[in-house]
């Protein structure tokens, strides 16, 4: 990544819930904050944007939402951080398959967004350069 402000994505339903994020955001620095607040068309609006880390908001999420954001990360090959209310295992490990970056259960609160957000670029950074390095070794 530059120097030039980052581009996030803020994949969220809820007005009141994306405020928290994006005033979290915003008090870190960050002032080039998309919202999407439906799930229609969702990849190719992605690909439009173009973002550099991608946040999604899911208060309670059903299972076709999360399959849904599941498939959007494998495609999108970006930092993806992702907040959710509760989960169970089989979700947690879902998301691990997925390639999302991070997994926050019961965490949105506008001072974690920063950390959050940090860790979420790092870990996609890093899983990159293994899959890159696996990827020269074969």
């Amino acid at each position: 990544m530059s120097d030039r402000p980052l581009k996030i994505v803020l994949i969220d339903a809820s007005p009141v819930r994306a405020a928290i994020l994006e005033d979290g955001l915003r008090e870190a620095g960050h002032v080039n904050i998309m919202r999407i607040g439906d799930h229609a068309n969702l990849l190719e609006r992605i690909y439009a944007i173009d973002p550099d880390v991608i946040l999604i908001d899911l208060e309670n999420p059903s299972r076709d939402v999360l399959e849904q954001m599941f498939q959007m990360s494998r495609a999108v090959r970006r930092p993806v951080g992702m907040f959710v209310d509760q989960t169970d295992s089989a979700s947690i490990e879902a998301s691990v398959d997925a390639g999302v970056s991070a997994y926050v259960v019961d965490g949105l609160r506008k001072e974690r967004v920063k950390p959050i957000l940090d860790m979420t670029i790092s870990r996609f950074n890093a899983f990159t350069r293994l899959r890159t390095e696996l990827e020269q070794a074969k």
